[in-house]
């Protein structure tokens, strides 16, 4: 009977142990997928409700040339209540996001978004592009129209890169655009990480407003009395040499960007525990958490000394430029996602770059500090010289790396974003381009340098250069 009485202890102990088993592997099992569906949940409703894209034109090509995996999470789209819902196979990994005019998607990390003031918006003082353009504008005498109409005309051709759009801005005039079937230039396009030049811009626009000190230790309220964190400047983090660990890897579902984009409510709160590993300066590191660690501070800087962020970002820097297209996709929390989120329509990217080529001054305002064009393209001491502050450099490395966009000059910059978005600056013949497009499983750069270098090529000096 006491054998019997204490095998029988042991299967329900054994039993318990391979029950909690099971559980902790169908927990770890629902993360990981919760990963997947909350990047699709995500994907569609931006690309439905702030860019306005056909919903099959979405399933079909957002997802192509991920893993098959990817195809086992289904989504619900509620057309009136302007949210989607994403879950796996047994309905592991659920997830939703909610649309809000104004601040586009959000994933309902831990179940609720938190609400936001609506944003005023002023009229919009940009105005239009001006054409410069044989037919349509008045042609600019030092650019080779045919040889730009050809060289983007093939590129779409083609269309080895899957190319979305491409702007060309020639001394503040379009010159030539192109978009793919079923994109045009009302059509609002994702950042990925162009949005980190935006985030610096916002902080451009509050240093010259008397909120930020690029110099001062950043705020970060969970490092206070951190000896090594408290040491941290704003500086330190818009040159990515904060020192702080973070693995940016989006092939591991797992990874730190992941998580933070995609499971926590929190982006900067998630970044904000990193591990100090080096001293700042010392190491120069890409770090998406960095960048929503400087946003998620921006606001709360604002906000305590009554200023919104979101209303900031309109009045000081978007609703000046006319960029009215502009929308910064909030966390969970209510802060920017400044890695990641921002979607604009390449005419408005091509105003950002303008904004910068102009050194921070739009009719005739001064929206950043005088010299921020010239303090953002300053080369990190450890980057090699490929990284000023959130943007990159064209300038060859000094252990031999060539530089980027082989074709330009090194004085050229840009923003860039994940699977191929770009903004590139050309200060010598005051020209911007803009590139969008999903260049999938490999580096996009390598592939479309030539299009910007045979565009760059096709355009003389201006009559008012050197």
């Amino acid at each position: 009977m006491t054998e019997w009485k204490f095998a029988q202890k042991a299967i329900l102990v054994a039993g318990a142990i391979g029950i909690a088993g099971a559980v902790y592997a169908a927990v770890k099992v629902d993360r990981l997928v919760r990963i997947g569906a909350g990047y699709k949940a995500k994907t569609v409703c931006s690309e439905l409700f702030v860019a306005g894209r056909n919903k099959a034109q979405v399933l079909g090509a957002e997802f192509a040339g991920m893993p098959a995996t990817m195809e086992q999470v289904t989504v619900k789209v509620d057309e009136d209540a302007q949210t989607v819902k994403a879950r796996g196979p047994f309905g592991l990994g659920g997830i939703h996001a909610v649309y809000r005019s104004g601040f586009g998607c959000t994933l309902a990390n831990a179940g609720r978004v938190r609400p936001l003031v609506p944003v005023k918006l002023a009229d919009q003082a940009g105005g239009e592009w001006p054409l410069a353009r044989p037919i349509s504008g008045e042609a600019l005498d030092y650019v080779d129209y045919a040889a730009v109409d050809f060289a983007i005309t093939q590129s779409f051709e083609e269309n080895t890169t899957n190319q979305r759009s491409f702007l060309v801005i020639v001394d503040g005039k379009i010159i030539d655009e192109m978009y793919a079937e079923g994109f045009s230039e009302t059509t609002p396009f994702l950042s990925w990480s162009m949005a980190k030049s935006v985030t610096a811009s916002l902080v451009g626009a509050a240093v010259l407003n008397g909120y930020v000190d690029i110099e001062a230790p950043i705020p970060v309220p969970e490092w206070a009395g951190d000896d090594a964190k408290s040491r941290i400047t704003w500086n330190d983090m818009l040159r990515m040499q904060s020192g702080l660990s973070f693995e940016e890897n989006y092939d591991d579902p797992r990874s730190d960007v992941n998580r933070m984009l995609f499971e926590r409510p929190d982006a900067g709160g998630a970044a904000s525990h990193s591990n100090a590993e080096y001293a700042p300066g010392e190491v120069w590191y890409y770090s998406s958490g960095t960048t929503n660690l400087i946003a998620r501070t921006l606001r709360q800087v604002m906000k305590e000394q009554g200023v919104d962020f979101y209303q900031f970002a309109h009045d000081a820097l978007l609703d000046p430029i006319g960029a009215e297209s502009v929308v910064l996709e909030p966390d969970a929390s209510g802060s920017f996602i400044g890695s990641s989120y921002v979607y604009a329509t390449a005419r408005d990217w091509a105003r950002l770059g303008q904004l910068y080529l102009d050194d921070g001054i739009w009719d005739g305002v001064r929206l950043l500090p005088e010299g921020w064009s010239e303090y953002v393209t300053s080369p990190t001491t450890a980057a090699d010289r490929q990284y000023g502050a959130h943007f990159w450099l064209n300038l060859d490395g000094a252990d031999g790396r060539e530089r980027f966009i082989p074709g330009l000059p090194e004085s050229a910059y840009y923003m860039g974003g994940h699977e191929g978005q770009y903004v590139v600056i050309v200060p010598d013949k005051k020209m911007v381009m803009v590139r969008t497009g999903m260049t999938r499983g490999r580096p996009a750069m390598p592939e479309v340098a030539p299009l910007f270098s045979d565009v760059y090529g096709a355009v003389g000096r201006g009559p008012n250069e050197d």
